[in-house]
């Protein structure tokens, strides 16, 4: 059931593909593709904005929108993937 919220609105013109708001991003809601940033599921963006400080061209902003609801638990899963992916590439070995 579609709701009125707060998402991230991305203009990608302005976008030059840094991927510094997908890092921010913990719930994996914004990614790189095609060299832009682009917020591939909605319903994975709390609205809170922590993205937004984080681009230097200032091509995020919040709008409120009818979408479907925040969706809490795969946010989280995502955030543990990624620290899960962070943990295992710091001990990997370096190929020289």
């Amino acid at each position: 059931m579609a709701t009125v919220r707060k998402i991230v609105r991305i203009d990608e013109e302005k976008c030059d593909g840094c991927g510094l708001c997908a890092e921010a991003c913990a719930e994996g809601a914004i990614q790189i593709i095609d060299g832009k940033a682009r917020l591939v599921n909605e319903s994975h963006c709390d609205g809170l904005g922590a993205c937004i400080g984080e681009c230097p061209q200032e091509t995020i902003t919040l709008e409120e929108k009818r979408t479907d609801p925040y969706k809490e638990r795969p946010a989280h899963h995502h955030d543990a993937h990624k620290k899960h992916i962070e943990e295992k590439s710091a001990v990997a070995p370096r190929c020289r």
